[in-house]
């Protein structure tokens, strides 16, 4: 693809922020009646998921322990469960195997889990966690285990395989994604950027969205 001389609405980057951005930016312009998703360039210096997204562990769960995430950990976990096949999402539960020095902090999380109805199992002391360890590895051995937390949702993603199909899903809305093209500056008129300076040309833009995790120190530093 040729690199265009202007896109409405560019994205710098095509890991899991740059592309969820622009997959739901194109539904929300459709289902607005407000553009397309063909006014959508997504830019990557590499392609696509060659920085984290593509190395993450890919481990789907709820089991985190600050309260205001529960809720926001649901909706993700159903997001996965939206596509499984797409987003090459196995959804084989979580299980949490904890000594007794964490049976309070993982008793905790189980109990807001309930709060928002969110499915999981707590199995409390060493011989009742040995023989539900036993029903599903028979030659379950490990010592010390006090508490189970078993959430019955979640599981684990291959991580480049759900960025290239979250790829595909953002392409099929009609957003064009561009590999090997990296950020060397921006344009201003006035205070706003009227276009980015990259590797292959300059493209003229309205909105820009950086959405390149770990490498964004960089593009605040060009925008000084």
């Amino acid at each position: 693809m040729n690199i265009p001389s202007s896109a409405r609405y560019l994205v710098i980057g095509a890991g899991v922020h740059g592309l969820s951005t622009a997959y739901h930016l194109a539904l929300y312009l459709k289902s607005r009646g407000k553009g397309k998703g063909s006014d959508i360039l997504v830019i990557d210096k590499t392609g696509v998921g060659a920085g984290a997204s593509g190395i993450a562990c890919g481990v789907i769960r709820n089991n985190y322990f600050q309260p205001a995430m529960r809720e926001l950990m649901a909706h993700s976990v159903e997001v996965w469960e939206s596509d499984p096949e797409t987003y090459s999402y196995h959804p084989v539960g979580y299980l949490q195997i904890s000594p007794a020095a964490m049976h309070d902090d993982v008793a905790t999380v189980y109990q807001q889990q309930q709060t928002i109805g969110y499915p999981s199992e707590f199995i409390e002391g060493e011989a009742d966690c040995r023989d539900y360890m036993r029903t599903m590895l028979h030659d379950w051995q490990a010592k010390g285990t006090t508490s189970i937390l078993h959430e019955r949702k979640g599981g684990y993603a291959n991580s480049m395989a759900s960025m290239q199909g979250l790829a595909v899903k953002a392409e099929n809305l009609g957003v064009r994604i561009l590999p090997g093209v990296e950020v060397t500056g921006f344009q201003f008129s006035g205070e706003s950027i009227s276009a980015v300076k990259t590797s292959r040309g300059t493209i003229e833009t309205d909105y820009v969205i950086v959405g390149v995790g770990p490498w964004a120190k960089s593009i605040w530093e060009m925008l000084e």
